[in-house]
């Protein structure tokens, strides 16, 4: 019968192959049809762990500079030499080691594949992303090109039509009245085939039309300029202002003072620079990049009880006359702001109507007494203003 060494020369020489029986006689071992086929999955060599890792670190302790792995081999197969027949047969079990290493460096192979597949993959991935955000970042880029140029396209024509209402006022800011003699208005009527006597007197003030020289306030009360939007409440003034993108923060400058606003990115000509339409807290004002191309101004208004109607003088103006504060937001203003705002929208409903503000209705009452009070007086001769 054979050895317990043999048997384990065998066991290790031809690991695919049971033991045979002590009563077999034969020396010849085979090697598996498919070498590369495993004789163990990970789950269950992973049980031999603990014992290998326990071997590895004291070969690793005892290894003094030399390679630790090498030192583990030799170990290994010293083992077998004294302790096996393993090298009875050196060109069979030869074959096993090497079966054995292309068994692993297959699986090693496999891994290294599957990871280049999947980085392959995350680059793929990235990419298309990376695409899709350049692709997004020109249509934004295009759309802010198109916004941008149609706000200066309308904040010129505002200043062109600023520049005619103001040839058309007088120094006094009245509309300019031209006399003309009788005969003047005779040659009118001829060139207009009407009677002279028939020729309209000018019409009424729209209550509804603009104060000449100003926009309508946009939806947060605000306007805009050649570079930037703007809305505001009684105390505060939003300001949007569109910077080149990729601009940093380290890049812009920005100083406030209680009259005047300096406004620009280093190193060009600085946006804005002007006086403020009324003076500002600088202490409460502040200025954030919203995002690469739009920076936000938050200017403290010192007075809050009144509308600017810009931002900074010499930008387009709006008609303040057609604010419409947030009556939601009434009750949380404190009792005195809120009587102001209260009554500025009283006013303008007024003059919206043609009707006389608050002002001019208490000088209306004041004069109804005062004519109450002296009827022996005779006003009928009186224009009252």
């Amino acid at each position: 019968s054979r050895s317990p060494r043999r048997r384990a020369h065998q066991a290790l020489c031809d690991p695919y192959k049971p033991v045979r029986s002590p009563t077999v006689s034969s020396r010849s071992t085979l090697l598996p049809a498919d070498p590369l086929a495993m004789p163990l999955d990970d789950s269950t060599a992973e049980r031999f762990d603990p014992m290998m890792l326990q071997m590895a670190q004291q070969v690793a302790a005892m290894a003094d500079g030399e390679n630790a792995i090498n030192l583990m081999l030799d170990l290994y197969f010293g083992f077998l030499r004294r302790k096996t027949d393993f090298f009875s047969s050196p060109g069979q079990c030869k074959e096993a080691v090497l079966s054995a290493y292309q068994r692993q460096a297959s699986i090693v192979e496999r891994e290294r594949k599957g990871k280049e597949q999947e980085a392959s993959k995350r680059a793929a991935k990235a990419a298309a992303t990376a695409a899709a955000a350049a692709e997004r970042e020109t249509a934004a880029a295009a759309a802010r090109d198109v916004e941008d140029g149609a706000r200066k396209s309308r904040v010129k024509q505002i200043e062109l039509d600023r520049q005619m209402a103001q040839q058309k006022l007088a120094a006094d800011g009245t509309p300019k009245i031209q006399e003309v003699t009788e005969d003047e208005a005779q040659e009118i009527g001829d060139a207009t085939g009407n009677d002279a006597a028939d020729i309209p007197e000018a019409e009424e003030e729209d209550g509804d039309a603009l104060t000449p020289g100003t926009i309508m306030p946009n939806t947060g009360n605000g306007g805009e300029a050649e570079h930037y939007t703007w809305t505001q409440t009684l105390k505060d003034v939003d300001v949007r202002i569109r910077v080149p993108a990729g601009t940093s923060a380290k890049q812009i400058s920005c100083v406030f003072k209680k009259g005047h606003l300096m406004f620009g990115v280093k190193g060009a000509t600085p946006m804005i620079d002007a006086d403020f339409y009324a003076e500002v807290q600088t202490e409460d004002c502040f200025w954030t990049l919203d995002d690469t191309t739009t920076v936000l101004l938050n200017l403290s208004k010192k007075s809050d009880m009144e509308w600017w109607s810009c931002v900074v003088r010499g930008d387009p103006e709006i008609d303040t006359k057609k604010v419409e504060p947030e009556n939601s937001k009434l009750s949380d203003l404190d009792g005195d702001t809120r009587s102001t705002v209260e009554k500025m929208m009283y006013d303008q409903r007024q003059k919206q109507m043609g009707l006389p503000t608050s002002e001019e209705q208490a000088k209306q009452d004041t004069m109804k007494k005062f004519m109450e009070a002296h009827p022996e007086m005779d006003f009928s001769n009186c224009k009252f203003t």
